[in-house]
């Protein structure tokens, strides 16, 4: 019995709505302050606490863990504030932006 011509091929499709730039299309994703802001920070929280912890200095982990607080809180207040990737001040365009 022949296959419908319209039946999609078994496993993965790939998008037709997306440009397609030959690695694919991420959206900006982590591409901001807002982003790096908050990934630097949880990671600089997270070796203070790391480093605490080798020499068991019980204030450096609670302030080491109160920068991590800060910083992941950090990156929804700058996006909000206009320096997240989908900021309506900002258009991203493939690998470059462009600021209206």
């Amino acid at each position: 019995m022949p296959e419908d011509a319209r039946t999609p091929a078994p496993g993965p499709q790939p998008r037709t709505d997306a440009p397609h730039d030959g690695e694919g299309s991420h959206g900006g994703d982590g591409t901001s302050v807002a982003a790096w802001t908050a990934t630097l920070g949880v990671t600089f929280g997270a070796l203070v606490v790391c480093v605490a912890m080798i020499f068991v200095v019980v204030w450096l982990i609670v302030v080491g863990a109160a920068i991590m607080v800060v910083a992941a809180l950090s990156g929804p207040v700058l996006a909000r504030a206009g320096y997240g990737a989908t900021s309506p001040v900002r258009e991203f365009t493939g690998q470059t932006r462009a600021v209206r």
